[in-house]
């Protein structure tokens, strides 16, 4: 998740266990916070309880490939009718000779949309700004940071040190 809205101050606590970690997610995610997780690897438990549902850069391949095969095909018809060529007694728009350009087309549409769906909503443009980001956390270590108002920080730091966290910082937010 992203750090938006008008919070002035992020508390980022630090895990040793993802036990800890996944508790303390649950717990903010019942508080209404905003967070974000930092993992050394790429764990299913922690994907499925930062977010469960479905992902929608799906929607984004299908509308690319659906785009990418209308697209080719017509391009196929169109240059047949502009340049037609008669071969014995076929048609000038002859649907076989299409479905190699239309597939080619689906694939390659598809693939730049779920790159562009990627872009949007992994928010690649923040990637060189990690709000609250830890070098302990690509090495061993289990990060949360979650946003939070000024008077809210102090409980969710005392929050995540009795649930578990090595550490607990409050830290100015971008």
């Amino acid at each position: 998740m992203t750090m938006r809205g008008n919070t002035n101050k992020i508390v980022v606590g630090v895990f040793h266990y993802m036990d800890d970690l996944l508790s303390n997610i649950e717990s903010v995610k019942h508080g209404g916070y905003e967070y974000k997780v930092y993992s050394p690897m790429a764990r299913h438990e922690i994907e499925d309880a930062t977010y469960p549902e479905k992902s929608p850069i799906r929607r984004f391949t299908l509308v690319g490939g659906v785009f990418g095969c209308i697209a080719g095909w017509s391009l196929a018809i169109l240059c047949s009718l502009d340049w037609p060529l008669r071969v014995s007694a076929k048609d000038i728009v002859s649907p076989p000779g299409f479905f190699v350009v239309g597939y080619e087309w689906t694939i390659l549409f598809a693939a730049l949309a779920t790159f562009l769906g990627l872009l949007h909503f992994c928010r690649i443009p923040d990637i060189f700004r990690k709000v609250g980001y830890d070098p302990r956390f690509s090495d061993n270590k289990f990060g949360l940071v979650v946003s939070a108002n000024s008077g809210d920080a102090e409980a969710i730091k005392k929050h995540l040190l009795e649930n578990g966290a090595e550490e607990a910082e409050i830290k100015d937010a971008l």
